[in-house]
């Protein structure tokens, strides 16, 4: 049987809860304490200490602090059960309160305790009164998770390796030429969009939603790009994103697009890269800029690779070499948002520029 001897102790900005529990006539007392002083009027990240003793004797230790602005120290316990306990903490995310429920359990293998299970509770920030969401997850993490091991973080990053698993994200090669944008007025050109075309496939057993605007980053910027006058840098960006018909562009999604089980959809972003402040660019492809704006009427030009010289392909390249792409999904099973980062391979955005 399990012997529960709850002590709560609340101080000034600070809260201790205890549980003992007697496994294989060991007593094991696991303390947990909380601190969310604040220094002066600016409010400390709440920092959540949980240790384990066994028989008086230090056993197992965790330290962290809660993500998020609205950790609510009511929802932040510990509580005793036969053969093990469980860990309740709370954190925030865009606009929902996670609750979340740590069970771990005695292993007589490792003679420890090990996580066997997590659950959420998902509740809405702005309509709090409206039905609260419930989901389980099922963690095969590669060794056991143990109480040192213990963190909101740690556990945020299991789960969203689970999510991981629920996709797959590849970039394609495109067909597509860059096109060039030429300001007549200044003689220059403004910037050059390289195409980057994706593929999604959704190997989950649920809906998977990809979000509208990725962002991407690079040279893409142009707010920085004006700001930064000597050594403009490459930064995140928002980007529209176009479903991919062919060869050609259709579409943009104006807010998110359903991939089903088994299901792959084909994407393509167009980042513009900022070129007007880099004279080793102008100078580079200034013969080509006076051959295109004599043949063209329009401003914006795509470029075919015969057009261009092995030292300008080389140039473009090194150009958004290092770029990457951050793809946002939602997944209706979990009721959670979830973003990767995929670095980009120049060569298939420009495969037709490679050299032969």
């Amino acid at each position: 049987m399990c012997l529960l001897f709850p002590i709560m102790v609340y101080g000034k900005g600070s809260m201790r809860d205890t549980v003992r529990i007697q496994v294989h006539k060991q007593t094991y007392e696991l303390t947990m304490s909380v601190d969310s002083a604040k220094s002066g009027c600016v409010p400390r990240p709440v920092i959540v200490s949980v240790k384990l003793t066994k028989g008086g004797k230090p056993a197992g230790e965790s330290v962290f602090p809660l993500p998020g602005d609205c950790p609510d120290e009511e929802e932040i316990s510990i509580e005793g059960s036969d053969k093990g306990f469980t860990i309740k903490c709370s954190y925030c995310e865009d606009c929902s309160l996670y609750i979340g429920y740590a069970q771990f359990g005695y292993s007589e293998r490792l003679d420890d305790f090990v996580l066997t299970g997590y659950k959420e509770e998902i509740i809405d920030r702005w309509f709090p009164e409206s039905k609260s969401k419930i989901v389980e997850y099922k963690f095969r993490p590669e060794k056991p998770f143990t109480l040192c091991a213990f963190s909101i973080q740690a556990v945020r990053k299991l789960i969203h390796q689970n999510i991981a698993q629920e996709y797959e994200i590849t970039q394609t090669r495109t067909g597509l030429y860059p096109v060039f944008a030429y300001s007549s007025k200044k003689g220059k050109l403004l910037w050059v969009e390289c195409p980057v075309e994706f593929m999604i496939h959704n190997r989950g057993k649920n809906r998977l939603s990809v979000l509208d605007h990725p962002s991407y980053y690079g040279y893409a910027n142009e707010v920085y790009y004006k700001l930064l006058d000597n050594n403009p840098s490459k930064r995140w960006n928002r980007e529209l994103i176009y479903r991919s018909e062919g060869d050609s562009i259709g579409d943009y999604l104006d807010f998110a697009e359903s991939i089903f089980p088994n299901e792959s959809k084909r994407f393509i972003i167009m980042p513009r890269i900022f070129v007007y402040k880099n004279p080793d660019f102008q100078k580079l492809f200034e013969d080509t800029v006076a051959v295109m704006a004599r043949s063209h009427k329009e401003s914006r030009w795509p470029v075919a690779p015969s057009s261009l010289s092995s030292g300008q392909r080389k140039f473009l390249k090194e150009l958004i070499s290092g770029d990457s792409l951050r793809v946002r999904f939602y997944l209706d099973a979990l009721d959670r948002h979830h973003a990767v980062n995929v670095p980009l391979d120049t060569d298939k955005r420009l495969s037709s520029f490679s050299d032969k």
